[in-house]
C-alpha cells in the first residue's frame, strides 16, 4: 500500500479540525441562550407596576437544554421575573412530540413565578387527546391557560393591566375586539399571541404590548444584516423575526423561539430569552 504523503496528511487534518470547529459552532448556535433586554416606558403603566419584569419564553418545541432544562431555568430564575409568558409551541407536532416532556418544563418555570400561556400552530395542530392531556396537565401545575380570554394582574397597591391571549391567531383582531369589548381605553393592554405577521391586526385593537414567537428568529440569520432568512407564513427573507417592533401606539416583541422543528439547525441566530421591565417614567 502506498503511503499517505504528507501534504495529504496535512488536508486531512486540517479538514478535520475545520469539521470539530463547525460543530462546536453549531452546538453553541443551537445551545448557548441569549437574553434580550428591553425597558417599556409608558405613562400608561401604572407606579405599581414600575419595575414590574416579564419573562418570555418562546417556541421550545420540546427541546431541553441540558439536564431537565437546568441551564435555562438558572438563567431564568436570575432574571428575577413578575410574570412569565409562554406563547406557544412549547410542544413539537412532528417525529419528537413530548407531551411530558412539555408539562415538566411548564412545572418548573411556574415554581419560578406565576406563568401564562397561550398555544401556538403545533399544539392547536395535536392529535386531540395529546392536546387535552397537556393542558390538563399544565393547568394542575398552576399555570394559567388563556383560552382567548383577558385577565387583569393586580399590583400590591391595587392597581391593574390587562393581559390578554389569543390562541388561535387566525381568528385575529375581530376575535381580540370581542375579547377586549368593555375593556377601559386607558390603563396598560399586554397580548399574548403567538404569530407576529398579524401585528397591523393586533395594533388596530390598541393594545399597547404584543409579545410573539413563531419566525424563530428566520432559521439562518445573516451576518451584519440582521435579516433571518425564512420564517413560517412570511418566507424568504422575512421582516418579523426577532426584536422590537412598533405600530401606531403598540409595541411588538418578538422571541427568536428557544427549539427548532422541521429544520434541526439554527445558524447565528441563539436561542433567546426575552425580558421586558416595564416603567412609568
Amino acid at each position: 500500500m502506498k503511503p499517505i504523503s504528507k501534504k495529504k496528511k496535512r488536508i486531512r487534518w486540517v479538514a478535520a479540525i475545520l469539521f470539530v470547529l463547525c460543530a462546536g459552532f453549531c452546538y453553541w448556535s443551537n445551545n448557548s441562550i441569549q437574553i434580550t433586554n428591553y425597558t417599556y416606558i409608558s405613562e400608561e403603566v401604572p407606579e405599581g407596576f414600575d419595575g414590574y419584569t416579564i419573562v418570555q419564553l418562546s417556541d421550545l418545541h420540546n427541546k431541553k437544554f441540558l439536564n431537565d432544562n437546568a441551564s435555562l431555568l438558572k438563567k431564568v430564575k436570575a432574571l428575577q421575573p413578575d410574570l412569565i409568558v409562554l406563547t406557544g409551541d412549547i410542544v413539537d407536532n412532528s417525529h419528537h412530540t413530548n407531551i411530558d416532556k412539555a408539562v415538566l418544563f411548564t412545572n418548573q418555570v411556574q415554581q419560578i413565578a406565576q406563568t401564562y400561556y397561550i398555544t401556538g400552530n403545533h399544539e392547536v395542530s395535536l392529535k386531540r387527546k395529546e392536546y387535552l392531556d397537556f393542558i390538563k396537565r399544565m393547568k394542575a401545575g398552576g399555570v394559567v391557560y388563556l383560552k382567548d380570554e383577558i385577565v387583569h394582574l393586580k399590583s400590591e397597591s391595587g392597581e391593574t393591566i390587562s393581559l390578554i391571549g389569543l390562541a388561535d391567531d387566525s381568528l385575529l383582531s375581530p376575535k381580540l375586539e370581542e375579547i377586549m369589548r368593555g375593556e377601559p381605553e386607558e390603563g396598560l393592554s399586554v397580548l399574548l399571541a403567538h404569530e407576529p405577521q398579524y401585528i397591523n391586526f393586533y395594533a388596530e385593537t390598541g393594545v399597547d404590548i404584543v409579545f410573539s414567537g413563531h419566525a424563530h428568529g428566520g432559521q439562518f440569520r445573516i451576518p451584519f444584516l440582521h435579516r433571518g432568512l425564512y420564517a413560517p407564513d412570511q418566507g424568504l427573507f422575512p421582516t418579523l423575526t426577532e426584536g422590537s417592533v412598533t405600530r401606531d401606539s403598540t409595541t411588538m416583541y418578538i422571541s427568536r423561539g428557544l427549539g427548532n422543528s422541521a429544520f434541526p439547525q439554527r445558524l447565528m441566530n441563539r436561542p433567546e430569552i426575552v425580558c421586558v421591565r416595564l416603567s412609568c417614567s
